[in-house]
């Protein structure tokens, strides 16, 4: 959520979370771009470094900003507020998503 951000400054980011400290920067580079691929956070530019790199920033996309959300919503709270037409459009989405 803090983005744009680079791997390394992801890396800090992680490491200062209680119980990650040891997570090494490989891991964090191969988890972005795993999610690079799955279209979770896309590269949004480049910025340059204090070594004098230029390294790759990256940011979360729509789809990640909906699952943060829809993570923290009382799903049958936000059906209750919608309309016939929207809860139509709703479940027609989530059928064509299921397998």
């Amino acid at each position: 959520l803090k983005s744009p951000l680079t791997i390394y400054d992801i890396h800090k980011e992680v490491k200062a979370r209680r119980g990650l400290r040891r997570t090494r920067y490989a891991t964090v580079n191969k988890r972005v771009r795993s999610l690079e691929e799955s279209g979770y956070i896309k590269k949004i530019g480049l910025k340059k470094t204090k070594a004098g790199f230029e390294a790759s920033t990256y940011e979360l996309t729509a789809r990640t900003y909906l699952v943060i959300l829809l993570n923290s919503v009382n799903l049958e709270k936000l059906v209750m507020r919608v309309d016939e037409a929207t809860a139509l459009a709703m479940l027609g989405d989530v059928m064509c998503a299921l397998p």
